[in-house]
């Protein structure tokens, strides 16, 4: 079942409502179609494709990159710690070594993609970009960082291209809590704030994962409020002559990381995306992706942009009994 096996299935329940559903980082989780999860970082085949990707969408439109010029400590530590996580992760084609007799010296290389540089930590010099942009070009994960200060988390910086309907250039400066505002039940004392408290008593080097999930007519991973005129014509049309091969179950794998130097938290976001044939070839997930579509509560539904697309796989469904 390829594509399957290690797809990281978001619905664990025949019901759903929203949730913080935080768990512990790097833990292998088993699923009814195989496992999923051991490491933090995308690791498959295909990291240096979507990484290129990524870059290629960055580069194109660079207002998809933001950095505010007091998070320059906190990109640096982001950096470094997502080249020790690729290094540690992906032995087999990516290294992190020092460089003798240089004060601050690393030499990271990745044979997937064709890096091989050295620089001076905290030396911006040392890098063709800035360092988060830089290091967001080996990653298949979107990067954000959130800055910790006055007992709050603030968005500082991002190299984002595969945002779910929103955009860095918008969010960016924004609290915690206002990035999560449109979120029902995000009122005072709602889960958002309560995750926020959880994120900022995280100790440095504290890693954990959650999964977030929605449905569409595509295999798109750019669904950005910036490209939006090229992927909101195909949900007001909805032409799909074969519900099961174009509607994808869109699951994101997003990890909340306590930076060991500076204390912010970098935040990842990795894109999954499973046509319904494909959660088809697993019975358990068939029928608790029914099972949630037809409990979903009206204000989620609508939140996450789900009908008329849950309508459709729900016929979709019937129509393979």
């Amino acid at each position: 079942m390829t594509g399957v096996d290690d797809y990281p299935f978001p619905l664990p329940h025949p019901t759903y409502r929203i949730s913080a559903n935080v768990e512990p980082a790097g833990v292998e989780r088993r699923s009814e179609a195989g496992s999923w999860g051991g490491r933090i970082l995308h690791d498959g085949p295909d990291r240096p494709a979507v990484a290129a990707e990524r870059a290629s969408i960055l580069d194109r439109e660079p207002a998809r990159f933001v950095a505010a010029p007091h998070a320059r400590a906190s990109c640096w530590d982001a950096c470094l710690y997502l080249l020790g996580r690729l290094a540690a992760e992906q032995p087999g084609t990516c290294t992190l070594t020092r460089i003798p007799g240089r004060a601050g010296g690393w030499r990271f290389r990745d044979t997937a993609t064709g890096t091989d540089r050295e620089f001076v930590f905290g030396d911006d010099a040392t890098l063709p970009e800035h360092p988060l942009r830089w290091v967001s070009r080996l990653v298949a994960e979107d990067v954000v960082v959130l800055g910790a200060r006055d007992d709050a988390l603030w968005l500082d910086a991002g190299a984002v291209a595969f945002a779910s309907v929103w955009s860095i250039g918008f969010d960016a400066g924004m609290s915690f809590r206002e990035l999560h505002g449109p979120v029902p039940g995000n009122g005072p004392g709602g889960v958002f704030e309560r995750a926020e408290r959880f994120l900022l008593r995280l100790h440095p080097g504290e890693a954990y994962r959650r999964l977030n999930w929605g449905l569409q007519p595509d295999d798109h991973r750019d669904l950005s409020l910036d490209a939006a005129p090229h992927w909101q014509p195909a949900r007001t049309r909805l032409d799909l002559t074969d519900p099961g091969r174009q509607i994808h179950l869109r699951t994101e794998v997003q990890h909340l990381v306590r930076l060991p130097l500076t204390g912010a938290v970098l935040f990842l976001i990795g894109i999954r995306l499973l046509p319904l044939d494909g959660v088809a070839q697993v019975p358990a997930w068939r029928s608790r992706l029914a099972s949630v579509l037809e409990t979903l509560p009206p204000e989620v539904a609508e939140y996450k942009e789900l009908e008329p697309l849950a309508s459709i796989a729900a016929e979709w469904r019937r129509a393979q009994l």
